[in-house]
């Protein structure tokens, strides 16, 4: 009994040594799955041109114009989104805020007479951006950061992530287009974005931008903007190939114009 009891735990080592050994047929074997998100594009189905590549916060692929070839150049068109969608969001709130508190009208402000002569404070306004604009582009040229004063980046609180670059131009961008709408009904109404929207809610199908003085030409934008990607994507299957325009800013037009 013994012995057959010791041949029994010979046998079952034995199998065990041989499924540990053993080789497992490649057919058994599963690579993991490596899921990667698609990259957001400015429309869906969009394809980035070919210095776009995404490394940049708040790329989706938009340069219709190819502003951005060249990669120097394209810092700099960086820094100044940046900056402009700083000054829109101040002017933004700045505007809301004066219109809710009965100020002026914002197009108007400029002709308003203050307490201070017109000249001393386009002097002092003057000295004051000079500094600002030399400092900022004294640190932006050696840092590569943008700031303010002797501070790059300017963080003071800590707050700063890829998360909140991305937000921030997110966030001016919405501005900027939300200053050109603030701009365009005080051309068109004579009227500031409060006053616009509040005759918009009573009667939005009489009072809408289509039944304005530039309804037309509105429609008309919408419907060219609405078949442009179309149009763009229907050219890149023609061509095979990445479509680049030629304008004198680029590489492509230096060496077409030889």
């Amino acid at each position: 009994a013994r012995s057959s009891t010791t041949a029994m735990a010979a046998m079952m080592l034995n199998k065990s040594a041989v499924r540990v050994g053993s080789v497992v047929p490649a057919q058994a074997r599963r690579a993991p799955v490596i899921t990667r998100a698609a990259r957001e594009m400015w429309y869906p189905g969009a394809t980035a041109p070919a210095h776009l590549d995404g490394g940049m916060a708040g790329d989706y692929g938009f340069d219709p114009l190819r502003l951005g070839v060249d990669p120097e150049r394209l810092k700099w068109f960086r820094e100044a989104e940046l900056t402009n969608g700083r000054w829109a969001m101040a002017a933004v709130a700045g505007i809301l805020v004066s219109e809710l508190v009965g100020a002026p009208q914002w197009w108007t402000a400029g002709a308003a007479a203050y307490n201070v002569d017109l000249v001393p404070l386009v002097g002092v306004e003057v000295a004051l951006f000079a500094f600002l604009e030399s400092k900022r582009y004294e640190g932006y040229k050696k840092t590569g950061a943008t700031g303010v004063a002797f501070w790059f980046p300017f963080d003071p609180l800590g707050m700063r992530s890829k998360d909140r670059d991305v937000k921030e131009l997110k966030n001016g961008r919405l501005a900027m287009l939300a200053f050109l709408g603030f701009a365009s009904t005080a051309a068109v109404n004579g009227m500031g974005p409060i006053q616009s929207l509040t005759k918009h809610l009573a009667d939005p199908s009489h009072n809408n931008i289509y039944t304005s003085s530039v309804g037309k030409e509105t429609a008309v934008t919408v419907a060219v903007l609405s078949v442009l990607p179309m149009i763009i994507e229907v050219t890149k299957s023609l061509n095979k190939k990445e479509s680049v325009p030629l304008f004198p800013w680029n590489e492509e037009w230096a060496k077409v114009s030889k």
